[in-house]
C-alpha cells in the first residue's frame, strides 16, 4: 500500500513539474495535463483502473517526447505522434466513462456527485451537446444548492454562442421586390430592377456597395415563364448590377421576390501562401487572450478569430494590404453582455482575393481610415479599444467571407513575426510584430 501511495506521488510531482516535451504540443500538453484533474476521481472504483492505465502510460509517452524533441528524427517523432494519438483514445474512453457517472448522478439526482464530476473542466468534457444540455438543465434546477464554475462558464458560452452571431459582417439583410410599389431603381443598397419589352421583362440585380455581396433569392410567379435564371443564389460583385431572369409573361401575369444578402463572395478563394502581419506596432509584443476555437467567443462563424491584449489606445495596423470597406468610430459603449453586440467600433478591408479582414471592439474616434481609401499592409488604420460585446480592452481580429447568403465563415491565415514564420498563434503566448 506505501508503495502504491509513493509512486501516486512520484506521479503528481513529475507531471506538476516536469517539462512538457516541445513537439505536437497542441496535442500532447493537454493530455499531459489532464493527470492531475483526472487524479481527483481516483476514489471512485468505476474509474481508479482506468484513469491509473492512463497516468502510467503519460509517463512513458513523455520520454517518448523529450527522445523525439532531442533527436529531432524522423522516424522518433512520427512514433512519437503514435503514442499520442493512443494515449488521446484512452483519454476519451476516460470521458466517456466519467460522462456515464454524470448520467447516473443526474438519474439519481446525486447533485454532490454531479458537482464534484463537473468541477474538473477538463478538455472535452460535455462537448457532446446531448449530454451538455442534460447536465446544464440539471444544474440549473439545483445551482443554488452550489455554483459549479465550469458549468457557469458553460453558460455563458452557450449565450456569446448566439452573439459572435449577430457581429455586424455577419448580419443578414432581408428585402422584397413588387414591381407594383416600386419603379425603377430603388434606393436600397442592393436592389432589383426591371426593364420592360411587350410582353417580355429583363430583371436585375444593383449593389451599391463597396464590397461584393451573396444573395439569395425567392421568386413568386404565376403564369411566368423565368429564363436564363442565373440561381437561386450568387455573388453581386462591389457597385456591379448583374442580370438575374428573363420573364416571358403569359396571359394574367405577376411576379415578385423575396431576397437577403449578407457581405462576402461565397466564391472567394483565400491565398493561403500569403503571411499576414501582426496588427500591432513594429517591435512590440502583444499577448493572444483568446485564440481559434477559444472556449469563450471563438466558435461557429467566428472560430478562427484572434483576440489581441491591448491596453485601449493601441494602435492598429493592416495585416494586409487592401480597400477599406466599412468603418465603424461613434460608438463609446461596451460591455460582457450580449445587449452591446451591435455597438462595437470597427474597420473592415477588403483583400485582392476577395476575402475580409475586421479590425474589432476600437476604441470611440479610433478610425483614421475613410471608406474606399487604399490601404497599405503595415498602415496605421485606428486604435484598439473596449466598445461592442467585450469583457475587456483587446483587439478582436478575423478574416472571413460568405459561405452562403446565411452565413459568413472565418478563414485560418499565417502570420510573420519576430519570433518567425507562425502556422497559429496559441492563447497565452505573446508575439512581437516584424
Amino acid at each position: 500500500m506505501l508503495i502504491r501511495v509513493f509512486a501516486y506521488i512520484l506521479l503528481i510531482c513529475t507531471t506538476l513539474f516536469a517539462e512538457y516535451p516541445k513537439a505536437y504540443s497542441q496535442l500532447g500538453t493537454p493530455l499531459f495535463e489532464s493527470s492531475k484533474k483526472l487524479a481527483s476521481f481516483k476514489d471512485m472504483d468505476t474509474l481508479t483502473p482506468e484513469i491509473e492505465k492512463f497516468q502510467q502510460s503519460i509517463l512513458l509517452v513523455q520520454e517518448s517526447g523529450k527522445q523525439a524533441d532531442t533527436t529531432q528524427e524522423k522516424e522518433a517523432m512520427k512514433a512519437y505522434l503514435g503514442e499520442l494519438r493512443s494515449l488521446q483514445k484512452s483519454y476519451d474512453f476516460l470521458l466517456h466513462l466519467i460522462h456515464k457517472e454524470i448520467v447516473k448522478s443526474i438519474e439519481k439526482e446525486e447533485y454532490k456527485k454531479f458537482i464534484r464530476l463537473t468541477s474538473t473542466e477538463l478538455q472535452g468534457l460535455l462537448e457532446k451537446k446531448v449530454i451538455k444540455n442534460r447536465a446544464l438543465e440539471f444544474y440549473k434546477k439545483h445551482r443554488e444548492e452550489q455554483k459549479c464554475t465550469f458549468l457557469e462558464k458553460k453558460i455563458d458560452e452557450d449565450t456569446l454562442f448566439e452573439a459572435t452571431t449577430e457581429e455586424f459582417y455577419n448580419e443578414i439583410v432581408a428585402s422584397t421586390y413588387d414591381p407594383s410599389k416600386v419603379k425603377g431603381k430603388g434606393k436600397k443598397s442592393v436592389s432589383i430592377y426591371t426593364t420592360r419589352v411587350k410582353n417580355q421583362i429583363e430583371v436585375y440585380f444593383l449593389n451599391t456597395n463597396v464590397y461584393d455581396v451573396t444573395v439569395g433569392v425567392v421568386p413568386r410567379y404565376k403564369n411566368i415563364k423565368a429564363l436564363n435564371v442565373i440561381g437561386d443564389e450568387f455573388v453581386l460583385k462591389a457597385k456591379a448590377s448583374l442580370h438575374y431572369a428573363t420573364l416571358n409573361l403569359q396571359g394574367s401575369s405577376s411576379y415578385g421576390y423575396s431576397y437577403f444578402w449578407i457581405i462576402g463572395n461565397k466564391d472567394a478563394v483565400h491565398n493561403d501562401e500569403y503571411f499576414y502581419r501582426l496588427p500591432y506596432a513594429r517591435g512590440s509584443a502583444q499577448r493572444v487572450s483568446q485564440g481559434y476555437n477559444g472556449a469563450y467567443t471563438h466558435k461557429g462563424s467566428s472560430r478562427y478569430a484572434i483576440d489581441f491584449a491591448m491596453p485601449e489606445g493601441t494602435k492598429v495596423y493592416a495585416a494586409r494590404e487592401g480597400v477599406v470597406i466599412r468603418t465603424k468610430s461613434d460608438s463609446n459603449t461596451g460591455g460582457y453582455d450580449k445587449k452591446f453586440a451591435k455597438d462595437g467600433n470597427f474597420v473592415t478591408i477588403a483583400h485582392d482575393d476577395a476575402t475580409i479582414a475586421t479590425y474589432y471592439h476600437l476604441k470611440q474616434g479610433g478610425v483614421v481610415v475613410n471608406v474606399g481609401q487604399k490601404i497599405s499592409r503595415g498602415e496605421h488604420i485606428g486604435y484598439s479599444g473596449n466598445t461592442g460585446y467585450s469583457s475587456g480592452p483587446h483587439l478582436h481580429f478575423a478574416v472571413f467571407t460568405a459561405k452562403s447568403a446565411k452565413a459568413t465563415r472565418t478563414i485560418a491565415v499565417r502570420f510573420k513575426s519576430e519570433e518567425g514564420e507562425i502556422e497559429e498563434l496559441l492563447q497565452g503566448h505573446a508575439y512581437t510584430a516584424k
